[in-house]
């Protein structure tokens, strides 16, 4: 359990919070209705100018980024990070270059580029989910009461001719005369991260400071924390280049109760603290996702966890921010966090996502004559849909299998159903139903369309409905004989027979 109470600093800047409330609300709608992601490969991602990798490359764009993404391509693309595939696909985006200069221009730019999605994320997460409940007073002193107290705090170097001299390797400042009687030696000039990329700071986002007794250097998290414009948080992290979109002040980190997820923060000059969640995997703390997109939470007046996916807090009134002793709301919270955590699960979903959704009910009478042949899956492709649990002799010499989608439907937010279609050599085609957890692994299938032209006696088809499969096994020898069996699709995805 973590224990967190508003800083005395930022209380009195939020005196003035009920006079722009309305304001920031309609900022933060508009701010978040375009599609915004961060870049997430470590060494930085290459822009080019058209969806290839033969095009010329026109920008690189650091790690923690931010960009907005304008359209898709439908392109795949398949690339190897240390011998691992990563699938994705070519989309377009609009770049610029704050905070870090990307491309050979010095001054602000805004240009558009395409990028390979595979190190894409999104910046709100559509699969982390928080869940919120307002209490009473007494149920929250309850629920407190029963929860160890603690504190974290982190080590801070507060001097910045100490800091320069701690960061010589891995930071470049620089000295700006402004006049004959002013000039500030706390610009930076380059990072060198900790995989030896240097960053080069673009001179025209240096609206940033050292602020003695605020601003300072935390070694234990390789945090620079500067002051921005309007007292706002300006953070860096020194060893991996990230900034406030995925990074926040030390002094609003609160970790679970085992490490698991973090609670970060920083102020962002707009009365408010832009709140995220961090996810611990494999040793390193991940950007997961915003708390307050929209701003309902402005500031937590208190915040402790319950337990690694479990927390309580309070809230001060609006019109009580000025107030020595001031009204409070009290409420529980959760997470729902059904992020993929591996590459396997990543790739599982940019292949769901390429293949296009079919309305229920529908009828599937796959067969050679109305299905064209087009774009088989590749055989990293084929090992992630794991086909060959299917198709044990898939990948065996002599058979010669090959896969393509067909289409998804959608039977529940929890799990994926995707249909499938085999062919067996040159005479022999399968559509296969395939239900998937949410993180890709296989629950259950069942073939629901087939067809032969070999000795064309054989065919299957099927009705599929939400609450009910209807498969048909036909057969003609002297007369067409067909033998009809019926399914359930269960909510956990299993796919049971009925008798009928």
């Amino acid at each position: 359990m973590s224990n967190y109470k508003i800083k005395k600093g930022t209380k009195s800047l939020l005196m003035k919070l009920p006079n722009i409330l309305l304001l920031l609300l309609f900022f933060s709608f508009n701010s978040y209705a375009q599609e915004q992601y961060l870049i997430n490969a470590e060494s930085g991602l290459n822009v080019r100018e058209k969806p290839s990798v033969n095009a010329s490359k026109i920008a690189k764009i650091p790690y923690g980024v931010l960009v907005e993404k304008i359209e898709d391509t439908a392109i795949p693309l398949t690339i190897y990070d240390n011998g691992k595939p990563v699938m994705g696909k070519w989309v377009k985006i609009k770049y610029d270059n704050y905070l870090y200069l990307v491309s050979k221009e010095k001054e602000q730019i805004q240009k558009e580029g395409y990028v390979f999605d595979g190190y894409l994320k999104q910046y709100n997460n559509p699969n982390l989910k928080i869940v919120t409940k307002k209490i009473n007073e007494l149920e929250y002193k309850k629920i407190v009461s029963k929860l160890p107290k603690a504190t974290h705090t982190y080590k801070k170097i507060g001097n910045l001719d100490s800091i320069k001299t701690l960061l010589k390797d891995k930071v470049i400042w620089k000295t700006i005369f402004y006049d004959d009687h002013y000039l500030r030696d706390d610009a930076i000039e380059s990072i060198t991260l900790d995989n030896g990329q240097k960053l080069i700071v673009s001179q025209e986002s240096n609206d940033y400071g050292f602020s003695k007794g605020w601003s300072g250097y935390y070694p234990d998290l390789g945090i620079l924390l500067l002051e921005g414009g309007h007292s706002s948080d300006m953070v860096l992290n020194i060893k991996t280049g990230e900034s406030n979109n995925t990074i926040g002040n030390p002094e609003h980190l609160i970790p679970s109760p085992t490490n698991k997820y973090r609670l970060n923060g920083y102020y962002s000059g707009q009365e408010c603290v832009i709140y995220s969640l961090q996810k611990k995997i494999d040793g390193k703390f991940i950007y997961l996702g915003k708390v307050n997109p929209d701003y309902d939470i402005c500031i937590f007046n208190s915040f402790q966890w319950v337990n690694d996916t479990q927390f309580v807090y309070t809230l001060i009134f609006p019109e009580d921010y000025a107030e020595k002793n001031p009204r409070l709301t009290y409420y529980t919270g959760g997470i729902e966090d059904k992020t993929p955590t591996t590459q396997q699960a990543s790739n599982f979903k940019t292949i769901a996502s390429l293949i296009k959704i079919r309305t229920l009910p529908t009828l599937d009478t796959t067969n050679f004559d109305n299905f064209s042949q087009d774009n088989f899956y590749n055989k990293e492709a084929v090992a992630v849909l794991q086909l060959q649990k299917i198709f044990p002799n898939y990948f065996k010499e002599g058979y010669d299998n090959k896969s393509i989608a067909s289409y998804r439907l959608e039977f529940s937010k929890d799990f994926y159903s995707l249909v499938i279609i085999t062919y067996k050599g040159d005479h022999e085609m399968e559509s296969t139903l395939i239900n998937y957890s949410l993180n890709g692994k296989l629950i259950d299938y069942k073939t629901i369309s087939y067809d032969e032209i070999a000795e064309g006696w054989s065919r299957t088809e099927s009705k599929i409905e939400r609450d009910k499969l209807t498969i048909t096994d036909i057969l003609w020898t002297d007369d067409k004989q067909e033998e009809i069996t019926y399914f359930k699709i269960a909510s956990n995805g299993k796919i049971t027979p009925i008798k009928e």
